[in-house]
């Protein structure tokens, strides 16, 4: 059974083990870069439930070999049991880090609307010195996107598609 999509979440890591006895734990991160920049939230997802939501208390590196791996006290999760709970779920974050899918290869890739229907084909990358821009081809037009968190949720290199989100206005402009 495939997983259902996270609209908005990044993969971060997994949670290694309890750590200490204030509900700290370990979390082995998937790219050191990600957490250059330390997240507000953190996203878990418990079996059959939604993605849930978890507000940084603190969050630090520890040292573990030549793996990736942080110490993190989360609000609401103050027990070892409770940290316990946790082993082995996967960590999202809502941040779109550098560590988040490269938009140097998307050239031809299919743009999806937050609705999974088709907008249309990456003719091109606009290189700006804010951000770069994604140059959708559609049925009729040019469609300008921002290769920005509020624009674009995701890469699937695999199906060759990225999705969109808030692009309603961007279709529009003339």
């Amino acid at each position: 059974m495939a997983k259902e999509p996270s609209p908005g979440l990044y993969p971060l890591g997994i949670i290694a083990k309890a750590q200490g006895t204030r509900g700290g734990f370990l979390m082995e991160v998937n790219d050191p870069a990600a957490m250059m920049e330390t997240p507000d939230l953190l996203y878990f997802r418990y079996p059959d439930s939604q993605w849930v939501p978890y507000r940084v208390e603190e969050i630090r590196p520890q040292q573990a070999g030549k793996r990736s791996v942080f110490f993190v006290i989360l609000e609401g999760i103050t027990t070892r049991t409770e940290a316990e709970q946790l082993r082995g779920l996967e960590v999202k974050t809502d941040r779109f880090t550098e560590s988040s899918p490269d938009p140097d290869n998307v050239t031809g890739y299919t743009v999806l609307r937050s609705d999974e229907t088709r907008m249309g084909e990456v003719a091109d990358l606009m290189e700006t010195p804010a951000y770069r821009i994604l140059v959708v081809q559609a049925s009729d037009r040019i469609v300008l996107i921002p290769w920005m968190e509020q624009f674009v949720v995701g890469v699937d290199d695999d199906s060759r598609t990225i999705r969109t989100r808030n692009t309603e206005d961007l279709e529009t402009l003339e």
